[in-house]
């Protein structure tokens, strides 16, 4: 086989292809600077107004008339006259006037303010007041009430023991009167029987414990005796019957008593 330089067909390949890469950008460029030419013709020309209207303004500052040298009287005049004030006058005095009725209308304001302050507080107070007597007629009241109803309960309670005194001294009388009238009075003999008092018997217990306080001021040595329903108030033993008798009469004062035997 006959031999083939490799070397020379490449280098001329490579040459081949870098002379159509420029040609590529040769056309590239020409087309450019073609189209940017046809750009430019097809534009409008351009106007310059700012440079002529500079230009005018330059004109006109040029042609503007110097200031007159001639100076005019009745400047002059102005400046130095002096304008007359009447202080008189009857726009003086009305303003004047007019300055005193908004004093006065202030001042009137004022006191109407002062008087609507004054007349609230009052309010306030009389409210205040009432509000008090009010309350305290209130509790006034239901005191009243209050201790018309204990002295009422005491009352009672008091009747009560009446009653029940006068019911234990008719059975007494009644035991007294039933004995036969034959049988000779019996010699006393010494008796080692002891006899108190009971002043009360209440199924309140606070009514007994009143009545025993109150007997414990008089000087007595009163104690309760509580039972299922009653709570009975006895002061004792004090000794024989006659005693207890001395003992009823000091008691009365205080309470309505009954000598019971110890």
């Amino acid at each position: 086989m006959p031999n083939r330089d490799y070397a020379v067909r490449k280098k001329n390949k490579k040459s081949g292809n870098k002379r159509v890469i420029l040609l590529a950008i040769i056309i590239i460029v020409a087309i450019t600077g073609l189209g940017l030419w046809f750009l430019q013709e097809s534009a409008p020309p351009k106007t310059v107004p700012v440079t002529q209207q500079v230009k005018t303004n330059a004109n006109t500052k040029h042609e503007l008339p110097s200031r007159p040298e001639e100076v005019y009287s009745y400047i002059r005049d102005l400046e130095t006259r002096e304008v007359p004030v009447d202080k008189d006058s009857t726009l003086a005095k009305l303003t004047k006037e007019q300055e005193e009725q908004i004093i006065k209308q202030r001042e009137l304001e004022q006191r109407k303010l002062e008087q609507l302050a004054q007349q609230a507080e009052q309010a306030r107070t009389e409210a205040a007041s009432v509000e008090k007597n009010t309350q305290e007629q209130i509790q006034a009241a239901r005191d009243s009430i209050n201790e018309k109803i204990l002295e009422e309960k005491r009352q009672a309670e008091e009747k009560k023991q009446r009653e029940l005194a006068a019911q234990k001294e008719k059975e007494q009388q009644q035991v007294v009167t039933a004995k036969p009238a034959s049988t000779p009075p019996a010699q006393p003999k010494p008796s080692s029987a002891q006899y108190g008092l009971q002043c009360g018997a209440f199924k309140n217990k606070d009514q007994a414990e009143n009545m025993q306080a109150r007997l414990a001021m008089a000087g007595y040595n009163a104690r309760i005796n509580s039972s299922a329903e009653w709570n009975r108030v006895v002061v004792g033993p004090i000794g024989d019957r006659a005693a207890a008798s001395a003992a009823l009469s000091n008691a009365r004062s205080v309470a309505e008593c009954l000598i019971v035997r110890m």
